[in-house]
């Protein structure tokens, strides 16, 4: 284990000035992982580890886990929790971080039978929110769109408390091109969509393999998408109320077709 004593330290290249993504972790395709329950799901995940910095607590508390990865002792770092605060750019209230390998995208045929999309998502909170919801109701298969943020960017891996780690990841660099593919594979297409044309949830009957597309809250769904689908699907809501968060509507979505199997 390494004290880290010098900001400029090259060895802790990768946790400076985290506030928004360094352009050496594109370059390395690898993402950061913040906070305790999260850092820990990553070690007990198939995610390959790079590096640990951490408090000296840390380290005493899990040696067999650290151990269990391989760690080189020249990959786990350690200083005290303000000078972590002063590297990273920013407070962090555990003093654990981690670096870890973004891994290969799921191809199309591998995903699961029930498929999230995401269209046009950008705020990576959104994003770590509805990926923590899929894996709470069981869906472990997901698109990102061109237009949407990764769910490896540091606010997404930490709002989806690690379970991104968990998840069949598939980003698409043509959402048109993509749902058009799922379609010929035999994919129910379902927008979920306040519209004049859309239907209530409750009244929608989902067939056994379906993808469902979330759109941005700002801009909603592509139209072109709206060509392609099946089905328009709304969550009925009080007339005051345009709309609710993205995130929150699909908690909403997903909890209704998991308690429609059960």
């Amino acid at each position: 284990m390494i004290e880290i004593t010098n900001i400029n330290d090259s060895r802790i290249e990768l946790y400076k000035s985290l506030r928004f993504t360094p352009k050496s972790h594109t370059e390395a395709n690898v993402f950061v992982a913040e906070a305790e329950k999260v850092v820990l799901k990553m070690l007990e995940s198939s995610i390959e580890p790079v590096s640990i910095f951490a408090v000296p607590e840390f380290y005493s508390k899990y040696p067999d886990l650290i151990e269990l990865k391989k760690f080189p002792e020249d990959n786990l770092f350690t200083a005290n929790k303000e000078f972590m605060n002063e590297i990273v750019g920013f407070r962090i209230h555990s003093g654990i971080m981690a670096i870890g390998k973004i891994p290969s995208d799921t191809p199309i045929i591998e995903l699961d039978s029930k498929i999230v999309v995401l269209n046009g998502i950008i705020d990576a909170e959104n994003v770590g929110a509805i990926v923590r919801n899929c894996a709470a109701f069981g869906f472990n298969s997901i698109i990102i769109d061109e237009k949407s943020s990764s769910p490896y960017l540091r606010r997404a891996v930490r709002v989806s408390m690690g379970n991104v780690f968990e998840i069949k990841v598939h980003h698409s660099r043509d959402i048109i091109v993509t749902i058009k593919e799922l379609k010929r594979n035999g994919s129910q297409i379902v927008v979920a969509e306040i519209c004049d044309e859309s239907i209530a949830l409750e009244k929608v009957s989902f067939s056994d393999k379906y993808c469902l597309i979330f759109g941005s809250e700002g801009n909603g769904i592509d139209p072109k998408i709206f060509d392609l689908c099946h089905q328009i699907v709304h969550i009925p809501i009080s007339k005051n109320v345009p709309s609710i968060n993205v995130a929150a509507s699909s908690a909403v979505f997903l909890n209704h077709l998991t308690s429609k199997l059960s």
